[in-house]
C-alpha cells in the first residue's frame, strides 16, 4: 500500500513505461493509418486539406505520419522525429480541423498530442532501438 502514493521512480520502470507508450500509440496509430491507405482512391477525393496542398498531398502527410513515422515509434527507431511529426500532425488536426468541434470528436488527437510529446521530451527509452544505438 505505501508503494501506491510513492513518488519514487526507478530507470528500469521509466524505461518501461516508455516502452508501454511508444509501442501502444504506434498500434494505435496504424489502426488509423492502414484503413486510408486501403481506401486510398476513395478518400483521397474528399480529404481534409487544412494547409491548402490539395486533398491528395494532404492525405500522403497524414500517411507519413500514421504509418511510417507510427512503425517508427512501435520499433523504437528515429523515435523524436517520428514524435515531432506525429506531434504537428495532431497540432493541425486540433487547431485546423476539429477546432469547432466538441471535446468528445477532438479526445482521440488530444491523446495522440499529448503520448507524441511526451516521446519527444523524453525519448524512446533504453528498450528501443533508438536505446541500442546509444549505448
Amino acid at each position: 500500500m505505501r508503494n501506491l502514493f510513492s513518488v519514487r521512480w526507478s530507470n528500469g520502470m521509466v524505461n518501461l513505461s516508455l516502452l508501454v507508450l511508444r509501442v501502444g500509440t504506434g498500434l494505435m496509430l496504424l489502426t488509423h493509418g492502414i484503413p486510408k491507405l486501403m481506401q486510398f482512391s476513395y478518400i483521397s477525393s474528399h480529404f481534409a486539406d487544412p494547409l491548402h496542398v490539395g486533398t491528395t498531398t494532404s492525405l500522403i502527410m497524414v500517411l507519413i505520419s500514421e504509418i511510417i513515422c507510427a512503425f517508427l515509434l512501435v520499433i523504437g527507431l528515429l523515435s523524436r522525429p517520428a514524435a515531432l511529426i506525429i506531434f504537428i500532425q495532431m497540432a493541425i488536426i486540433l487547431l485546423m480541423v476539429h477546432h469547432h468541434d466538441p471535446f468528445s470528436r477532438q479526445e482521440l488527437a488530444w491523446h495522440y498530442l499529448l503520448s507524441s510529446f511526451v516521446i519527444l521530451t523524453c525519448g524512446p527509452g533504453r528498450i528501443s532501438i533508438d536505446g541500442m544505438i546509444s549505448r
